[in-house]
């Protein structure tokens, strides 16, 4: 059974867009991904592939200011009873669980958006190193774009419980919208601050049927289109209209054209008496009825006139009779119309109103038995349960979190009785269980209120909305996965059981056999002289000529005469030289009963041998029988062990799918693992890229200044990065630490094993280039590839390093006391030298200062002398000369570096030209007007030509030329940039747009109405300015309009006079420049922590805001958020220009963790071998013919054996070491392998004497 429930509907995303705005509210976008590339998949389907995941995206949302937690540690599933808000639901039964949502760090969280489905923050996802580095989609980097660094400043439900969201990031003139709808098929849109689409998933049209066009025929109809570059057509998406939910202030009519309709019936039942709502209901259904009559009669005549002017009597479409029209109409369908007025509470709501009055909604409804199906006094009670519990519901998913619900089914008992004797076999594997804490469930639905329907339903209650769709929507995908999973161990074992019944049937069949031959040797011995006579007589016969078939005739006379020796004769195949013989068992018969014969058996024998030979060669045949059951029972035991030991892979395998598709909470991703990376044993990290795609992003991204440069003069060798370390002086700015001679090495022996030197065998050696050194800029006349750069200047070569490598596993540490334990593990002496000599320096610079001051005369000549030192004055000519010199001199040693392309090849630039940055103090070129660069000769001719050639046109002459090129209609005009023609939007797109807009983009000053008098007089003089001649304006441009309508729902006039004095009091003492975003970030902390936190912030002399290092902490945490990702945000502080240093990130990270710290997780390495020589688990590599992925699995099992005599003395540290190295993936592992290795470590032969000892068996 499969879920009944797997999208949103109106009441969910109510639910959750509450949710939203309670918690994520100021919360700045880092990054968008696409489903695909964090390992979440389509709710529509289980698999994993990247077309499943298209249309889902996910948001990585972060507040770096401290905040209360946004997701719990764990989702728990209390055990409580089922309730729909007030009333208390009997019977049921609610069973507790604990999902395995991991730890969710309170400042930032991962909001998954699927067009058409669902939305909702998650826990759920896996970042693993391969995914993330592939290429988002356009459409994400289009997202990326517009809306990266933007606060979410609002999440709105528009029109009627509509299944569409608005999310508003940034305020002001960086406003964007990203609207979500979760109908149809769906669809993601971005548009700017006036709602005109910049991008969007799919395009589609809304087809207008005009009123004039009769008679049939669209020809007339009119489209409205959703495409980039017009306005979103907020009507036709939603119910939102002019006269239902518009704000903007004009009169204009809706452009949804409801006829003449009655007031009282637009706006449904809710406002009707029973009366009026009988009289509703039976019109409804009587128009049901002659819509019915009109399409029954019309397809009574197509059906009778098909029969006429066709041959056969049968149309195309086929002769079989056409279902009618159906005139009833089921109870809860009938709300569900548009006229209802109650039809936006959808089908569950409508359901649990029904249910609330004592009605069935499935009762079927005609125009002539509502009369006494529902009368008119039952339609009282159902108005009332519309009225207020449809009321109470909604506030409840609005105001509060009510909690979340998932409503499942108990699988079969004994089908889970059925699996346990399955499981308990030997063929699954002790150590691979299932794991889904779901497991014995089918989940149906998830729900934000627990309605009349439900009650019968067993159900997981969760703290939140979020928390239970984040639950439904994962194990969802592996619920699907997992029926497949089942699927394949049932076929599995059915190939098994196929298996076993062969080989048991073959057994069966010798064992048979063996029984004829020794039971017709034991009758042919009782037999023997009978037998003998038989065959006598028919070798006579035959000898003396006698015919076959008078042989035959002799033998059925002989018979008819009662002949004992005849009658032991049962059939002559003489074609073969045997006779079949007719022998009684006499030994088995039981002569008690007169009446009894005794059993005859029929075997057959040789006519050239006696009876005793005939004996003799059938218990040879019982022998060669018997000795076949023994070969053919171990053959069928080796078979079988086979079949099993497959038929136990296969059941392995699709347990461990099961356990791969509960998309669990995964570890944290550090940005450098898509490139292979190692730690120095100074701990400097070092990067390199694996393909040309990857080393332009290291230089693009992660090369800051004082970093290093590492290639080789080696086919295939990558670009390699050093990242240097930094420090905070007291002045706040960041300086860089020379980099270590050992770091150095350990990373050119990095490059060169990274190269082709490794598969060669070949020692050489690296060089270094500061990151200055490095150029994108190609010499003149020539260009660089992707992944190809230029060096400029001196290269620093390295020792020849030997080419080791090895393999070893880093282990993530927990908590603060693990990190300080293993603060020197990885301890850097020349940083400590370096370290005390800047404090001797700090030290010396303070007693500078604490020495008396000169004079004022004195100081300002030092200060002047030291900030503009005095420099020799140089002619032109003498700086022209040493330039020339000083070029001539380095253009020797400047060289390109070696361009790399897309499989780590070198290759050489088309000229052997070579490119030198030099630097003087010459004084800066004059001010002026530069000169521009004079055309080309060819093109310079080419311009001569054409003067020429039209010399005799003036400018009217050439407009006219241009517009008979286009068609007769302007260039500029009627094109865009490109030379695609623009098509005029029809009259219905632009008075779409006009009223989209009227809806939508809200007028400030109309809402500023509607506050109160001195909340308005204190925001009017926030944006108040003078104009010309001392008049004054105010400028209510300056609030977005949806920042007042959050100010106007703020629970108390208190609230909002203190927010807009606290707007008042920033626009005093300091210069506001985004109005919309300062009000909003104080409706945000308002809301939060009330309006004495206010208070508390303007204690003194009322100035009081953030400090300088509170907001430089806050700048440093937001960016270190994006450098999770690889994103550099400097906002233009070339001293804050990758100041996030990976000290931190590298600390948490240790070779060898002991038994009291808290290890979260096991990461694979490969790096120099001699730097791993403290890990706990390594192995050395060196060049050889293993492959990565074999020499992994080598590996992983080296880590994890058990060595002989010592299981004993395993703590438990090293088991759970061993752990979370089993669950690594595969993919990890080949990911951090070099290629072309041989392991050389102690067991290592015994690893692959093991492996090659399974291969031979199941090669036997």
């Amino acid at each position: 059974m499969s879920a009944k429930k797997s999208r949103f509907d109106g009441l969910d995303v109510a639910a959750m867009t509450s949710h939203l705005k309670r918690t994520m509210l100021g919360f700045k976008l880092a990054n968008v991904y696409d489903g695909s590339a964090l390992g979440v998949n389509s709710s529509a389907s289980g698999g994993g592939n990247d077309k499943a995941a298209r249309g889902v995206y996910m948001f990585k949302l972060a507040d770096p200011s401290s905040g209360p937690a946004v997701v719990p540690t764990a989702a728990v599933a209390k055990d409580t009873k089922s309730d729909g808000g007030d009333t208390t639901i009997e019977g049921g039964n609610v069973t507790s669980a604990e999902s395995t949502n991991a730890a969710v760090d309170s400042k930032r969280v991962m909001l998954l958006i699927e067009s058409g489905v669902r939305f909702h923050p998650t826990t759920h996802y896996s970042q693993s190193s391969s995914g993330s580095s592939s290429m988002p989609s356009n459409f994400a980097m289009k997202l990326r774009k517009h809306l990266r660094n933007l606060r979410l400043e609002n999440v709105t439900q528009l029109g009627n419980l509509d299944r569409v969201v608005d999310f508003r990031f940034g305020s002001g003139s960086y406003a964007h919208h990203l609207l979500l709808e979760l109908y149809a098929q769906g669809n993601i849109i971005l548009t700017d601050g006036e709602y005109r689409i910049l991008a969007l998933l799919r395009t589609h049209e809304y087809e207008v049927k005009n009123d004039e066009s009769e008679g049939g025929g669209n020809e007339n109809n009119d489209e409205v289109k959703v495409r980039v570059g017009n306005v979103y057509p907020v009507t036709f998406a939603t119910t939102l209209s002019m006269e239902k939910g518009g704000t903007g202030g004009d009169d204009t009519e809706t452009s949804k054209d409801d006829g003449d309709v009655d007031s009282d019936v637009s706006k449904g039942i809710l406002v009707m008496n029973s009366t009026e709502a009988y009289d509703w209901a039976k019109a409804e259904l009587v128009a049901v009825h002659e819509k019915a009559l009109i399409m029954n009669a019309k397809q009574t005549n197509d059906n009778g006139g098909g029969g006429q002017g066709k041959k056969g009597g049968k149309k195309k479409g086929g002769g079989g009779k056409k279902k009618t029209m159906d005139d009833s109409v089921a109870l809860k369908a009938l709300l569900l119309k548009p006229t209802s007025g109650v039809y936006h509470y959808g089908p569950s709501l409508i359901e649990h109103c029904i249910r609330s009055a004592g009605l069935d909604p499935v009762v079927k409804l005609k125009h002539d038995n509502i009369d006494y199906t529902i009368p008119e006094a039952s339609w009282e009670d159902l108005i009332t349960s519309l009225r207020e519990e449809g009321s109470r519901v909604i506030e409840n998913l609005t105001s509060g979190e009510s909690g979340g619900f998932i409503l499942y089914k108990p699988k079969d008992d004994d089908k889970d009785e059925k699996k346990k004797d399955e499981q308990s076999n030997s063929l699954i594997p002790s150590n691979v269980a299932n794991t889904n804490p779901h497991s014995d469930k089918t989940l149906l639905e998830f729900q934000p209120h627990l309605l009349q329907q439900h009650k019968e339903q067993q159900c997981l209650k969760y703290s939140t909305f979020a928390i239970a769709t984040d639950e439904f929507f994962s194990h969802l995908s592996s619920q699907k996965v997992s029926h497949r999973a089942d699927a394949a161990e049932a076929a599995a074992r059915d190939r098994l059981a196929k298996i076993q019944a062969d080989q048991q049937r073959r057994v069966d069949g010798l064992v048979k056999e063996q029984e004829r031959w020794r039971e017709g040797a034991q009758l042919v011995e009782a037999h023997a002289e009978d037998i003998d006579r038989a065959l006598g007589v028919i070798n006579s016969a035959l000898e003396t000529g006698m015919d076959w078939e008078a042989l035959e005739q002799l033998v059925s006379v002989e018979q008819a005469n009662e002949n004992p020796i005849a009658l032991l004769i049962h059939a002559l195949q003489l074609d073969k030289d045997e006779v079949v013989m007719a022998l009684p068992d006499i030994d088995n018969w039981d002569d008690s009963d007169p009446d009894s014969v005794p059993p005859i058996h029929h075997v057959p024998v040789s006519i050239k041998e006696s009876a005793y030979g005939n004996a003799r060669t059938m218990f040879a045949q019982y022998r060669a029988s018997k000795e076949k059951e023994e070969k053919t029972m171990e053959a069928s035991t080796v078979a079988l062990k086979a079949a099993e030991a497959k038929a136990k892979q296969q059941l392995a395998e699709a347990q461990k799918q099961k356990q791969r598709v509960q998309v669990i909470p995964q570890r944290k991703v550090y940005w450098f693992e898509k490139f292979a990376w190692f730690i120095t044993s100074d701990n400097y990290l070092v990067v390199a890229g694996k393909d040309a795609q990857q080393n332009e992003q290291l230089v693009k991204r992660y090369l800051r200044p004082g970093d290093a440069y590492l290639h080789a003069e080696v086919h295939g060798a990558a670009t390699c990065i050093l990242r240097a370390k930094r420090r905070r002086r007291k002045d706040g700015r960041t300086q860089v630490i020379p980099l270590s001679d050992q770091a150095l090495r350990e990373a050119g022996s990095f490059t060169i094993c990274r190269s082709s030197a490794w598969s060669s065998k070949m020692v050489t050696s690296a060089y270094w280039v500061e990151s200055h050194q490095v150029s994108k800029t190609a010499p003149t006349g020539e260009y660089l590839t992707v992944g190809s750069f230029m060096i400029r200047g001196r290269k620093n070569f390295l020792p020849a390093s030997s080419l080791e490598m090895g393999l070893g596993v880093l282990f993530r540490l927990g908590d603060d006391a693990s990190i300080a334990r293993h603060a020197n593990d990885r301890r850097d002496f020349a940083l400590l030298e370096q370290e005390q000599m800047m404090a001797q320096e700090d030290e010396m610079q303070q007693k500078d200062e604490s020495l008396p001051e000169p004079d004022d005369i004195d100081s300002e000549s030092n200060e002047e002398g030291e900030d503009d030192p005095v420099e020799p004055h140089l002619d032109e000519e003498v700086v022209e000369t040493l330039e020339k010199e000083a070029g001539e001199e380095l253009s020797e040693k400047m060289e390109p570096t070696n361009m790399v392309d897309d499989d780590n090849n070198e290759v050489s630039p088309s000229k052997n030209s070579k490119a030198i940055s030099f630097q003087t103090n010459a004084p800066p070129p004059k001010s002026g007007k530069k000169k521009e660069k004079e055309l080309s000769r060819g093109k310079r001719a080419k311009n001569r030509r054409a003067k020429k050639k039209y010399s005799d046109q003036d400018e009217e002459d050439r407009r006219l030329a241009m517009m008979a090129l286009h068609g007769g209609e302007s260039s500029k005009n009627g094109k865009k940039k490109g030379s695609k023609i623009i098509a005029k939007d029809s009259e219905m797109q632009q008075k779409a747009e006009q009223v989209a807009k009227q809806l939508l983009v809200r007028d400030s000053k109309k809402i500023a109405e509607n506050l109160d008098q001195s909340v308005k007089e204190t925001l009017a003089a926030c944006v108040t300015v003078k104009v010309t001649k001392g008049s004054e304006g105010v400028r209510w441009n300056k609030f977005d309009a949806e920042v007042l309508e959050l100010l106007l729902e703020m629970d108390s006039l208190e609230e909002q006079r203190s927010a807009a004095n606290r707007l008042l009091e920033l626009t005093k003492s300091t210069r506001v420049d985004n109005f919309s975003a300062s009000l909003a970030g104080i409706i945000r902390t308002i809301k939060k922590h009330g309006v004495q936190s206010l208070s508390n912030i303007t204690q003194g002399d009322g100035k009081q805001r953030k400090t300088k290092a509170e907001k430089k902490a806050e700048k440093e945490a937001w960016q270190e958020i994006l450098a999770e990702d690889g994103i550099v945000d400097n906002d233009g502080d070339d001293d804050l220009a990758g100041a996030v240093d990976d000290s931190a990130e590298l600390a948490q990270l240790t070779g060898k963790p002991t038994s009291g710290d808290i290890v979260l997780n096991a990461i694979p390495v490969c790096a120099p071998y001699h730097v791993l020589s403290q890990y706990k688990y390594r192995v050395k590599l060196t060049p050889g013919s293993v492959k990565r992925g074999k020499a992994s699995k080598q590996c992983v099992e080296m880590f994890t054996r058990n060595e002989e005599g010592k299981k004993n003395s395993v703590d438990e540290g090293t088991k759970r070491d061993k752990e979370l190295i089993k669950l690594v993936s595969e993919n990890e592992w080949v990911q951090a392998m070099i290629g072309d290795v041989r392991i050389s470590s102690a067991g290592a032969s015994k690893v692959v004497k093991k492996q090659k000892g399974k291969g031979g068996k199941s090669k036997k």
